[in-house]
């Protein structure tokens, strides 16, 4: 048997002729309410298990607040309700998936009634997307507007006239995924979050048009400071009176808004530090006149705060596009990224954005680029007549690797210190490797990695990559991405190292990495 020693150490039986000791459990000696707590941020199935520690831990996972997340987790309805049935701590967030729910409304008002979600702080429910008609909100979701937030009601009904019944006086976040409510009790049901700091509203996958959003959807609280609107049409008028004095994130995804309401709206956003718009429609020009937009990146790891504006726009044959865009002045902008199919020939304008860090990405088909008094019309044809030493980071989509663009690019920006480059075709039969006698400051002091997409080993691309091997005197790191189809050739990867001279590399340090992540997103590595 085990014993404890008067030294505080435990003896631990015999085993292999040798005893075995060591310390003691002091975690055990907490008192109830700390382990219940570190038991309650457990995921369900784990803080389950610490029954079995021992035979103190046994009762304290019943007491223990509740975290219950069926999300990627096979849990049919009687097992989560005998859970339910089981517990009596009280509730910290429920959180149940289409895959257990499908379209029953009526088990879920069940649970919600339960004891064992007393003071819950986080509700969040999926219906199936194919349930038809919409599910509808169980009424027992009002029994927690005291304590809720966090609330997030997807692919269900709200009852006319219940809505109006919701008062949630400490709810923070709000989120209505294809939910079908009028636009009174909407009204309402934001009217009564006096705290509300993030609403996010999205709509189902309805074909063309998009859902008008009523201008109810606009009238959320003084509070809020991040917004999300998804897959509808902003309502004109609306977006035109409306005044948001607090927020500060503000993002578009497959909205359609008229330009003069888009300025409009942006206008009467006076703390606004933050702007992604994601495949929206319905405007030509774009102009950023903010002083202080940025943007805080939300991320897994504690990283430091970026400041940037974000577009991704997609083909559309029967959509407004944008064609143009102005930043006339940003002085915190850090950040600005376009991304747009790849023949998209719009004009880029930056007059004023002395603190930018990183531009994405250029594509050669640009109609012009325009940066203080330097204008790129297209890329070839380069007028270099100021340099913006504050951009370190570039990103540049292209049809063939062609130096000359790059060298213009490394004029312009002397202090760029990582370059992105995605390529499409393989070869260029018209490459010529210019003898650069010119020291470019670039080169010789900052470039410290290069990637380049698509690499294909013809003639055109080694020597492309090569140039930099031999001249690049601070290079750290040049990553090509190449077919999948290479992976496993070994012969293939040695004749190209040798192919590129890396006995000849002008940085020491400099390795070389050969990958096949197609899927290579340049503003995940930018910090």
């Amino acid at each position: 048997m085990m014993r404890l020693q008067q030294s505080g150490r435990e003896e631990l039986p015999l085993r292999g002729g040798r005893r075995e000791a060591r310390g003691p459990d002091l975690i055990s000696f907490l008192p109830d309410a700390v382990l219940c707590s570190v038991i309650s941020l457990l995921p369900i199935k784990e803080g389950a298990r610490t029954q079995i520690l021992s035979s103190r831990w046994r009762p304290l996972w019943r007491s223990a607040p509740l975290n219950l997340d069926t999300c990627g987790r096979s849990i049919s309805k009687a097992v989560l309700s005998r859970i339910l049935s089981g517990h009596r701590g009280g509730a910290r967030c429920f959180n149940v998936s289409y895959s257990v729910l499908g379209g029953d409304s009526a088990t879920l008002d069940g649970w919600l009634r339960s004891a064992a979600l007393d003071n819950l702080q986080e509700l969040d429910f999926w219906f199936s997307s194919s349930a038809s008609p919409r599910p509808l909100v169980p009424h027992s979701t009002l029994r927690f507007s005291s304590t809720l937030r966090v609330a997030k009601f997807n692919y269900c009904k709200f009852p006319d006239g219940t809505a109006h019944q919701i008062h949630f006086p400490n709810l923070q976040q709000l989120q209505l995924c294809s939910v079908t409510i009028s636009e009174d009790s909407l009204h309402a049901m934001l009217a009564g979050c006096p705290v509300l700091d993030r609403f996010e509203l999205t709509y189902g996958h309805e074909g063309p048009p998009r859902p008008l959003m009523p201008p109810a959807a606009l009238s959320f609280s003084s509070t809020l400071r991040v917004a999300k609107f998804v897959r509808c049409r902003f309502p004109n008028t609306a977006a035109c009176q409306v005044h948001f004095p607090s927020l500060q994130h503000l993002e578009l995804e497959m909205v359609t808004i008229r330009e003069c309401s888009l300025h409009a709206m942006l206008s009467r956003c006076p703390a606004l530090n933050s702007l992604i718009l994601n495949y929206t429609y319905g405007f030509s020009q774009l102009i950023i006149n903010s002083p202080k937009l940025k943007r805080a990146d939300v991320l897994k790891k504690k990283k430091k705060k970026k400041k940037r504006v974000e577009m991704y726009f997609g083909r559309s044959d029967t959509e407004i596009r944008l064609d143009e865009l102005i930043v006339v002045n940003a002085p915190c902008l850090e950040i600005l990224h376009h991304r747009g199919p790849y023949e998209d020939s719009m004009e880029i304008t930056i007059i004023s954005a002395r603190k930018l860090k990183v531009l994405g990405c250029i594509t050669e088909s640009i109609f012009r680029l325009e940066l203080c008094t330097t204008v790129f019309n297209g890329l070839h044809d380069v007028r270099v007549a100021t340099v913006m030493r504050s951009v370190k980071v570039l990103s540049l989509r292209l049809e063939y690797l062609n130096l000359g663009v790059i060298t213009n690019f490394m004029k312009c920006f002397p202090c760029m210190e990582k370059l992105y480059i995605k390529t499409y075709l393989m070869d260029d039969e018209n490459f010529q490797l210019h003898d650069y006698k010119d020291h470019l400051e670039c080169l010789d002091l900052h470039l410290k990695k290069l990637r380049i997409s698509y690499y294909h080993g013809t003639r055109s691309h080694v020597e492309f990559a090569k140039f930099f091997v031999l001249n690049a005197r601070v290079l750290e790191s040049m990553v090509l991405d190449v077919e999948h189809t290479k992976k496993g050739d070994d012969w293939w990867f040695e004749n190209q190292r040798r192919q590129l001279k890396l006995g000849k590399r002008a940085s020491i340090g400099a390795q070389v990495v050969f990958t096949s992540d197609n899927c290579f997103d340049y503003l995940k590595d930018i910090h």
